[in-house]
């Protein structure tokens, strides 16, 4: 009775945290995905998914659907280029929430910066950073 408890309000702290999240950094579903991506075809209306399963972008689950935060899209709506290196360094076992808030988590190897910020930049650094975190991740 008291691990269910505890679990109830690391679930509602978790929820803040989400919630938090997406307020500072807008979430998109598919339909938001296809509508920013200016060099598609209006017939493949699925294309966050396909991004996601393809390895270029991750989505998170919130509020019952697929959401994909938008720090990971180009201008004309495409996956940034380093998004899909970053994401491969880093551990495959990590949930969709851990790799969203360790993307916006600052670290001291990208001089204060977060992996989000760098990865927009162009920073490659940031891929550097991902390995490493996932040798320490497994450890």
């Amino acid at each position: 009775m008291y691990f269910s408890k505890f679990e109830e309000q690391f679930c509602a702290v978790n929820d803040t945290r989400k919630d938090e999240f997406a307020q500072n950094f807008p979430l998109l579903d598919n339909k938001s995905v296809h509508a920013r991506w200016k060099k598609g075809s209006w017939q493949i209306t699925r294309i966050g998914e396909i991004w996601r399963r393809s390895g270029k972008v991750f989505s998170v689950p919130y509020e019952g659907i697929d959401a994909y935060p938008s720090f990971q899209f180009a201008e004309d709506g495409t996956p940034l280029p380093l998004m899909e290196t970053v994401l491969k360094a880093l551990p495959a076992d990590m949930s969709p929430w851990q790799r969203a808030f360790w993307m916006i988590s600052p670290k001291a190897e990208l001089g204060g910066e977060n992996p989000a910020s760098s990865i927009q930049t162009g920073d490659n650094r940031v891929v550097d950073v991902a390995s490493k975190f996932g040798g320490d991740f497994l450890n």
